[in-house]
C-alpha cells in the first residue's frame, strides 16, 4: 500500500512541476532572457526533502522531458535546462545530505549549480566561450530566486506537516 502512496504523490508532484513550468514559461516576470524564479523548482526541492535524491532526480528529469514534449522543443534551451537541472539535484542532495545544511541553503545551492549547469552546457552547444559573461547576471538572479524557492518550500513543510528530515531546516 506504502508504495501506492508514493507513486501517486511523486505523480502529482511531476503534474505540479509540470503545471508550474508552463505557466512560469508564459509568463516574464524577470524582463532577463532565459531567466526565471524557477517555481517548477518547488517540486525538485519538496520531492527531495521527502523522498529522496532517486525520487527527486526522476520527477525532476521527467519534468524537463515532458514540458519539451509538450512544447515540441528539444532546442538548446531544452538541454542547457537539462544539463542544469540534473546537476541542480546533485549538488542539492549533496548539500542537504552531506552537509546537513538548512532547507533554504540548498535550494540557494541548488539555484546557482543550475545556472552554472546551464552556461556550461550552453557554451558546449553554441561552440562559444562567451556565454560565460551572462554568468554574473544570472548568479545575481539565481540567488535570490533560490531564497525564494527555499522559503517557500519550507513553509510548505510548515503548513502541510512535518518532513523525514526536520533537522536540516
Amino acid at each position: 500500500m506504502r508504495n501506492i502512496r508514493t507513486v501517486t504523490m511523486l505523480s502529482m508532484m511531476l503534474a505540479i512541476g509540470i503545471v508550474l513550468n508552463v505557466i512560469e514559461m508564459q509568463i516574464n516576470i524577470i524582463p532577463v532572457p532565459g531567466a526565471k524564479i524557477g517555481f517548477a523548482n518547488l517540486v525538485t526541492v519538496i520531492v527531495l526533502y521527502m523522498y529522496g535524491f532517486r525520487s527527486a532526480s526522476l520527477v525532476t528529469i521527467l519534468r524537463v522531458l515532458l514540458v519539451g514534449l509538450l512544447y515540441r522543443s528539444f532546442t538548446i534551451p531544452f538541454w542547457m535546462g537539462l544539463g542544469g537541472a540534473i546537476l541542480s539535484v546533485s549538488a542539492m542532495a549533496i548539500f542537504k545530505n552531506w552537509f546537513k545544511l538548512h532547507l533554504v541553503t540548498v535550494s540557494v545551492f541548488g539555484a546557482v549549480i543550475h545556472t552554472i549547469g546551464q552556461v556550461i552546457v550552453g557554451m558546449y552547444l553554441l561552440e562559444t566561450e562567451y556565454l560565460i559573461l551572462y554568468l554574473p547576471l544570472m548568479l545575481l538572479i539565481s540567488v535570490p530566486a533560490g531564497i525564494f524557492i527555499g522559503i517557500i518550500s519550507k513553509r510548505f513543510f510548515t503548513v502541510f506537516g512535518k518532513s523525514p528530515h526536520p533537522k536540516t531546516f
